[in-house]
């Protein structure tokens, strides 16, 4: 439809190119043709019409006034007393106009000219133009679900739907909702192009509201234009609903509590923290990503600096606006991720030699890599042929290897122990540790070892009971499996 007005217009024009002619007693003449710089303004967008005068006749004429009125009379522009004409010249009158009412509008340009006589006559023109909202740009918001004090992210469009490139495009965010930097500025837009934007919105209360963009922009003709859009949007009450939970895990061969933080509410959780606190003493604390509605943050915390017992783990975050806090409590015990224990063991002597064999037990939870048994050091024991050390290999997790080590001892028989020093490497670390195996009786149990340490050194020292007890139940059932290996 307003193709057709644009051509109607066209054709007006066409026909009345030559503009029209008056002529006042005494051989004046004077020509009018008026221009519209746009045909369809936007309502309440100024636009210029221009009055082109001329003078076909032989003598001067004054022009007093230049007006444009509508089929009513309104008047919308007045320019007088524009001063005189000579013949065979022309003037051109720039006449602002504004019209707020959308439609089709009809407005006739007159002229009132004076000859050298006296006498007035006037000279009229149409001007035709389409008063149409603006089409040029168009605005489109994404899907919205927002919560009372909230802040979520909204996606808005600004597409060009113009045959011709717009420019200065500035896009401003408002209505109901506190908005982060609220305007957004593209250069240009090409015919068919679109420019996306995502606004930081919050709406302070639960219920209906509106979401306004208004985008303001040139035109190919010069023409600033402005349009807006209006989304309703409702938002819902705030429900917040956490749920927490910590587990003793194992990471990259060491002990980690792995700490999952959920929201089931409708409220995403910012500045989220997790804290590992003992005593009243933080002892270990990470801060994680924000946890949207619906979704869960998981975070594993280091165990290293973390003592074996009650440790509280605390999830402090930020959700509507407000800080909060969330805790459980966990007993927290690190898994060993490998140990070698000696079981079924056996020693025999002949004479000044003992000979020592069983079994090398893996009751950790990680395979341990290059297993070395060696007789350690103490007094009046060294090592012997043909075994003063002997290379058992890898042992996987609850898996066993055999062993047989010989040593040399004082000849007066005061010597009642054997120290055997175990070596392996385990996640990346080396470990020693020695065990005191007392052969007083064939099956011997040890009496003395030392915890693990790095390979920089490791002592000896007290073997507990509950290790012993460990030791006894791993050599049944590692007996047994010795044996059916043996049978098949």
């Amino acid at each position: 439809m307003k193709r057709f007005f644009s051509a109607v217009f066209a054709l007006l024009l066409l026909t009345s190119s030559v503009g029209a002619v008056a002529s006042t007693a005494g051989a004046t003449e004077v020509a009018i043709h008026a221009d519209a710089s746009v045909s369809d303004p936007a309502p309440g967008e100024p636009f210029v019409v221009s009055v082109n005068l001329s003078n076909v006749g032989d003598e001067s004429v004054d022009v007093t006034d230049v007006y444009l009125r509508d089929p009513s009379g309104a008047e919308y522009a007045r320019a007088e007393d524009l001063g005189s004409l000579t013949a065979g010249r022309e003037m051109t009158v720039p006449m602002s106009v504004t019209l707020d009412e959308e439609g089709r509008k009809r407005l006739t340009v007159q002229a009132a000219v004076r000859g050298q006589g006296g006498g007035y006559t006037r000279v009229s023109y149409p001007v035709y133009v389409d008063v149409e909202p603006p089409d040029e740009a168009a605005i489109s918001f994404e899907h919205l679900d927002p919560v009372a004090g909230d802040e979520r992210s909204v996606g808005v469009t600004v597409a060009n739907g113009d045959t011709d490139t717009i420019s200065n495009v500035k896009l401003t965010l408002g209505g109901d909702a506190d908005v982060e930097d609220p305007k957004r500025v593209s250069a240009s837009l090409a015919p068919g192009s679109k420019a996306d934007y995502t606004y930081n919105v919050t709406f302070p209360e639960a219920g209906e509201h509106t979401l306004r963009g208004t985008v303001q922009y040139k035109t190919a003709t010069g023409a600033t234009r402005t349009a807006t859009v209006e989304k309703a949007v409702t938002a819902e009450t705030a429900d917040i609903d956490t749920g927490l939970t910590a587990t003793v895990a194992e990471s990259n061969g060491s002990s980690v509590i792995q700490t999952t933080l959920t929201e089931y509410g409708n409220v995403g959780l910012t500045d989220v923290q997790f804290r590992a606190v003992v005593d009243g003493t933080v002892v270990e604390r990470a801060l994680v990503s924000d946890v949207d509605p619906k979704t869960s943050q998981t975070f594993a915390l280091s165990g290293t600096d973390i003592p074996t017992g009650a440790v509280t783990i605390v999830a402090a975050y930020t959700a509507g606006g407000d800080a909060h806090t969330t805790e459980t409590t966990i007993d927290y015990n690190p898994r060993e991720l490998s140990n070698i224990e000696l079981t079924g063991i056996e020693a025999t002597r002949s004479g000044s030699t003992v000979t020592l064999s069983g079994d090398a037990a893996n009751v950790g939870s990680s395979d341990a890599d290059s297993v070395l048994m060696s007789v350690g050091d103490a007094a009046g024991v060294s090592p012997a042929a043909p075994n003063g050390e002997y290379f058992v290999g890898t042992v996987e997790s609850s898996e066993f290897a055999t062993f047989e080590l010989t040593a040399e001892t004082d000849s007066n028989g005061s010597v009642d122990s054997l120290p055997v020093e175990i070596r392996y490497s385990a996640g990346g670390e080396q470990f020693v540790r020695t065990v005191h195996v007392d052969f007083a009786s064939s099956e011997s149990a040890a009496r003395g070892g030392a915890a693990a340490s790095s390979s920089s050194g490791g002592g000896s020292s007290g073997f507990s009971v509950a290790a012993l007890g460990i030791a006894l139940a791993v050599a049944v059932g590692a007996a047994g499996v010795y044996w059916r290996r043996q049978q098949s």
